[in-house]
């Protein structure tokens, strides 16, 4: 039994007739009759009576005609509903934190001046969840920092940023020209949440130089971690473009570390098997003219 049943079951209680419903569909009368004999069949039921060469519903028929309209009428409003949604430039975004911060707000205002603008909804969190919301299908792409190594996800380095140290202007290990991890270890430090891709790549490169650290103050607030810097003596692992405006104000500072690069890929993902929508191809199309203008200010 299919939907195509049901349609001519209808169609043969509005016209009364199997030659007048026929016509309706453009089917032949056999194929219609076939039909309704299927359906009886398979329900172990008599739909019609047949008198004086017109068809009139059984108390049976009546309820099945009354199911029928009603699962066709919500089919038709599905079909209604998905093609409506398919038509619509929707994008739904992941983006880790210092990305979300500094480089998706410019790229959300380009995306909303397109033609046909692209609407969107945004989703903010740790790389590593992010990474399992888009391997899910929560989210059709995303803008990360660190590394990411999923074989079920596509990804490609947008553009390089560095990782630095930073302290409160007033910090004792401010103004300091050269600064030793001995010098490092005396400090606690503010770190982000488990899962941050910044926490992982500060604890991996500070153990590699075999450093340890003490972390007094953990969260997965960027501005949170800034106004501990500000109020403490504590040390921080931040994106460089995540305190240029704090450093512009002379409000927190950079340590020159001897041999301390702490260099990290923001990258973009998105599923393997995902389709490709429209809005995805004008998102991609936005990221690398901001990317490429970017780059061209650098090198100016």
């Amino acid at each position: 039994m299919t939907l195509h049943h049901l349609e001519v079951f209808v169609a043969v209680c509005q016209e009364k007739t199997m030659h007048a419903a026929a016509e309706k569909l453009n089917l032949s009368q056999p194929s219609i009759s076939k039909m309704i004999t299927d359906l009886e069949k398979y329900y172990h039921i008599q739909l019609f009576e047949r008198i004086n060469h017109r068809l009139y519903l059984t108390p049976i028929g009546e309820t099945m005609l009354e199911h029928a309209l009603h699962i066709l009428e919500l089919f038709h409003h599905m079909e209604d509903d998905i093609n409506i949604q398919g038509q619509t430039n929707h994008l739904r975004i992941g983006s880790s934190v210092g990305v979300g911060t500094c480089i998706l707000p410019p790229l959300i205002q380009r995306l909303t001046q397109q033609k046909p603008p692209v609407s969107y909804e945004v989703t903010i969190n740790n790389t590593s969840k992010i990474e399992k919301m888009v391997n899910d299908y929560a989210l059709d792409l995303a803008l990360v920092e660190g590394y990411i190594d999923n074989p079920n996800l596509v990804i490609q380095d947008v553009v390089e940023d560095e990782m630095v140290l930073a302290v409160s202007a007033t910090h004792p290990l401010a103004g300091k020209t050269h600064i030793t991890f001995q010098d490092l270890e005396q400090y606690p430090f503010v770190t982000r949440e488990d899962g941050s891709s910044n926490r992982n790549q500060l604890e991996l490169s500070l153990k590699e130089k075999g450093l340890k650290i003490h972390s007094n103050y953990a969260c997965s607030s960027v501005e949170a971690i800034k106004q501990a810097l500000i109020y403490t003596d504590s040390i921080a692992a931040l994106p460089r473009m995540l305190i240029a405006e704090e450093k512009k104000k002379g409000v927190l500072t950079i340590l020159p570390v001897a041999d301390m690069q702490i260099k990290r890929s923001i990258r973009l993902i998105y599923h393997k098997n995902k389709y490709i929508s429209p809005a995805m191809k004008t998102f991609l199309n936005v990221l690398h003219e901001h990317v490429n203008e970017c780059s061209d200010h650098t090198t100016a």
